[in-house]
């Protein structure tokens, strides 16, 4: 009983956790969004997608090698052992992340002329370069703590890291404004690498004293160094490879958007806009409530795998089915609920920012993105990586073959049809995996059409009653979040008076117990 009410009390302070860190975060880019402006959020957002790449590349197989070294280590009783792979694996990031780094230091104007083609760009990728390798080296001790199932202090470094940045845009600030889009984009960059840094100094800090508990214990003589270093770079290796190809796609799609807008006819400076608002603005907002089919994932996928390897594919098939009807219906929600009032929750989170057009059509995006990222979930727990890897490949080539090819025609809504057109192809391609794997079929009306026609429903009645917002005299903001409020409700009550949405839809999504992993997740 004491075991069982641990990790209760464990899953509802990681799940607290998670969404303090989304809500922490949320604000930050809100604040940042309307401190450095459409332009300069722009090449933020352009410098973002470099640092990300160096990051993944350098530590997602040694995160992943070391969860899993750790895990069989510590199951054995050989805590020492674990605490030596964290530490070789540290110092093999980080001494990777040095050479690279310090090469790419050395050839730094080439770098910016390759990559952001923004002179304005060079102070912060040059600080990026400067932090990358102790950040990247933190992931081994993260995955250490991951693979002894400790999610405390990773937990508390994120939150840490949410708070580091928001604290120092706050007190910086002043030192940055009016000194040009440049400062106040290194003020963006630096405080996004400070958060990281308290992050790494709190996980840090627990890996030094869970290691004065097991350093004088004696226990059987390891690995040496050389063969241990040998066995990490065999794991990580591979996974690094996987994510280095994708992590290259994105951010060649980042780099990509700016430059095929200007072949649209739009100014450079113009270009910079439209892509803040989009990846800066839009993206955030619609992504918020992706949090929803991670907490889906996460409570389903364990019972899918258990099913498959029991070869009770009926069960597994309920799962599945229930995980895409929510999602779909959960999209759908929000879809509906971001394209029937996109101009005035644009206004409220980013006044004079005119980002409403923007949000309007990446709005229906959101439903693609949210099912391809259930599906995903589904083949982790069907133990299909490489399917996986393969379907995502292929959804990213075409993304970018779409924007490369039809940006300069539609401009901006060439982005939209681009990200729906490859979610698509990779949604199909991972359903077919899991139909060959259990037999599922697509059920069209209760994945599909039920909920399309409540979606329809409600977006028309939202969009009726949310003028009655105007006539109610109120002051403009709350004029605003009134409009918005009216929105969400209409669209959620015709969900649950046409029975789509039920209570135990509710509790699915929300993950009653079975989300002791969500905090780690988000």
């Amino acid at each position: 009983m004491a075991r069982r009410r641990s990790l209760k009390y464990n899953a509802a302070i990681l799940t607290a956790t998670g969404f303090i860190v989304k809500a922490i975060g949320f604000a930050y880019r809100v604040f940042i969004a309307n401190s450095i402006g459409t332009e300069g959020l722009g090449l933020y957002q352009l410098m973002t997608p470099i640092y990300s790449f160096l990051v993944l590349v350098l530590s997602a197989g040694i995160s992943v090698a070391v969860s899993r070294f750790v895990a069989e280590e510590t199951a054995k009783g050989l805590n020492r052992s674990g605490l030596k792979t964290a530490s070789v694996s540290a110092g093999l990031v980080l001494g990777v992340g040095i050479i690279i780094c310090g090469i790419l230091l050395l050839n730094l104007d080439a770098l910016v002329l390759g990559t952001t083609g923004d002179a304005r760009t060079r102070n912060s990728l040059f600080w990026i370069l400067v932090f990358v390798p102790p950040i990247a080296a933190a992931s081994a001790f993260k995955g250490y703590f991951y693979g002894r199932q400790e999610m405390m202090p990773n937990s508390i470094g994120q939150i840490f890291e949410q708070i580091a940045k928001l604290l120092f845009v706050l007190i910086f600030y002043g030192s940055f404004k009016g000194k040009g889009i440049d400062s106040m984009c290194l003020l963006a960059v630096l405080a996004m690498l400070i958060g990281e840094c308290a992050n790494v100094l709190v996980v840090y800090i627990a890996f030094l004293h869970t290691k004065t508990k097991y350093v004088k214990t004696r226990g059987i003589k390891g690995e040496s160094t050389i063969a241990l270093i040998k066995k990490i770079c065999r794991t990580s290796i591979p996974i690094s490879a996987n994510r280095f190809v994708l992590s290259t796609i994105g951010t060649v799609e980042s780099l990509l958007i700016p430059q095929r807008l200007m072949h649209y006819g739009l100014s450079f400076q113009e270009s910079l806009k439209s892509f803040g608002r989009l990846t800066g603005m839009a993206a955030p907002l619609v992504f918020f409530p992706s949090m929803l089919p991670m907490a889906l994932a996460t409570a389903l996928v364990p019972a899918i795998a258990n099913a498959v390897a029991a070869k009770r594919y009926n069960v597994a098939n309920r799962q599945i089915s229930q995980s895409i009807r929510l999602t779909i219906i959960m999209g759908l929600v929000f879809t509906s609920f971001f394209a029937a009032c996109s101009h005035e929750l644009a206004e409220l989170v980013y006044p004079g920012q005119d980002a409403g057009e923007i949000l309007h059509l990446l709005a229906y995006t959101g439903v693609f993105l949210y099912l391809q990222q259930t599906m995903l979930g589904i083949l982790n727990g069907l133990a299909r990586e490489r399917s996986m890897l393969i379907s995502t490949l292929a959804g990213s080539m075409a993304r970018l073959a779409a924007i490369w090819l039809f940006m300069p025609v539609w401009g901006v809504k060439a982005y939209i049809y681009a990200v729906i057109l490859g979610s698509i192809i990779t949604i199909a391609l991972n359903f077919k995996t899991v139909s060959k794997l259990t037999g599922i079929s697509i059920d069209i009306g209760d994945w599909v059409m039920k909920p399309l026609t409540a979606s329809l429903t409600g977006s028309v009645l939202a969009l009726l009653l949310k003028r009655l917002s105007a006539f109610t005299g109120l002051p403009r903001k709350f004029a605003l979040l009134s409009a918005v409020f009216i929105t969400f409700s209409s669209i959620m009550i015709i969900f649950l008076i046409m029975g789509i949405i039920k209570k135990e839809d509710l509790k699915r999504w929300a993950g009653r117990g079975n989300m002791v992993n969500i905090g780690m997740m988000l």
